[in-house]
C-alpha cells in the first residue's frame, strides 16, 4: 500500500516539474521585459514600509513597535504572500477559468483539478512581492540581532512565520476561489479577503479595533502566521504559545479551504456555452 502511494507522489511530482519547467519557459521569452518589471515592481512595491517609516521618524513609535520592529513584520508578511503569489498565481485569476470556461479543460484531466490548476501557472512575473520580504528582513534581522533582540532560535521560529503566512494566505486565497464556483465573479470579494487584509496585517494589529483584530485572526487568519507570533518574539506582548497557534491554526484553515474547494467544484455547471 505504501510503495504504490509512494510512486504516484513521485509521479505527481514529475507532472508538476514538467508543468512548472513549461509556464516558466513561456514567461521567460522575454527575459529584459521580465527583469525591468521585476524591478520596477519591487521598488514601487517598497512605498508602504517607507511611508510608515516617514511617519515613525516624525512621531515615534506606534503602540510600542518602532521601525525595526514594523520593518520585521513586513519582512514576513511579505515574504509568505511572495512565496503564495510564486507558487498560487492561477488561483489569483481564477475568476477567468469560470468567465471563459477554462475549468473545464482542467477536469478532464488524469489529476485532481487544484493541483493542475496550481501547477499550470507560476507566478514569477510577481517575484518582486518575495524579493521585497526578503530585502527587507536582511536589513532588519541582523539589526535586531545586535540588539539582543533576536536570539538564539527565534531566527527559525521567524522561518516558521514565513511558512505559517505561506500557508495562510494559500488557504483564503483558495476559499475566495472557491466562492467562484457559486458567484463567478470573485474579483471584488478578493480585494476584501485578501488585498486588503494584505495590506492591514503588515502593520501590528494592537493599532486596530479589538473586533478587527479579531477578525485578522479568526476568520481571515493573515495576521495569525505573522502578528500573533512575532509579537512574543519581539517582546511586544503575548506569551509563547503564540508560536504555537499558527502551527496548530494552519492545519485547520487549509483542510477547511479544500472542502469548500470540493463541495463547490462538485456544484461546478461551466458556463453554459
Amino acid at each position: 500500500m505504501i510503495r504504490p502511494t509512494w510512486a504516484r507522489l513521485r509521479r505527481a511530482g514529475r507532472v508538476y516539474c514538467t508543468l512548472v519547467s513549461a509556464s516558466l519557459r513561456g514567461q521567460m521569452q522575454y527575459r529584459l521585459d521580465f527583469l525591468g518589471s521585476i524591478l520596477i515592481q519591487t521598488v514601487m512595491g517598497a512605498d508602504s514600509l517607507l511611508f510608515i517609516g516617514a511617519i515613525l521618524w516624525r512621531f515615534g513609535p506606534i503602540a510600542g513597535w518602532d521601525i525595526m520592529d514594523i520593518g520585521m513584520l513586513f519582512a514576513v508578511s511579505r515574504t509568505g504572500m511572495g512565496i503564495y503569489m510564486l507558487l498560487c498565481n492561477e488561483l489569483d485569476r481564477f475568476e477567468a477559468y469560470m468567465v471563459s470556461g477554462d475549468f473545464d479543460t482542467l477536469m478532464i484531466r488524469p489529476w485532481p483539478t487544484l493541483f493542475t490548476l496550481l501547477a499550470r501557472g507560476t507566478g514569477i512575473h510577481r517575484l518582486s512581492y518575495l524579493v521585497q520580504g526578503v530585502a527587507a528582513g536582511a536589513i532588519v534581522v541582523p539589526k535586531l540581532a545586535a540588539e539582543g533582540v533576536l536570539q538564539g532560535w527565534d531566527v527559525l521560529w521567524l522561518l516558521a512565520s514565513v511558512v505559517w503566512t505561506a500557508l495562510l494566505f494559500f488557504a483564503v486565497g483558495l476559499a475566495t476561489a472557491a466562492a467562484g464556483f457559486w458567484i463567478i465573479r470573485i474579483e471584488e470579494l478578493q480585494v476584501f479577503t485578501m488585498n486588503a487584509p494584505d495590506t492591514a496585517t503588515k502593520y501590528p494589529l494592537d493599532v486596530y479595533p479589538s473586533w478587527l483584530r479579531r477578525v485578522f485572526v479568526t476568520v481571515l487568519p493573515l495576521g495569525l502566521g505573522s502578528y500573533v507570533p512575532l509579537r512574543f518574539i519581539l517582546d511586544k506582548g503575548g506569551s509563547a504559545v503564540d508560536l504555537l497557534w499558527p502551527a496548530l491554526a494552519c492545519p485547520v484553515a487549509v483542510c477547511l479551504a479544500v472542502g469548500i474547494w470540493k463541495v463547490g467544484e462538485a456544484h461546478y455547471a461551466s458556463t453554459g456555452t
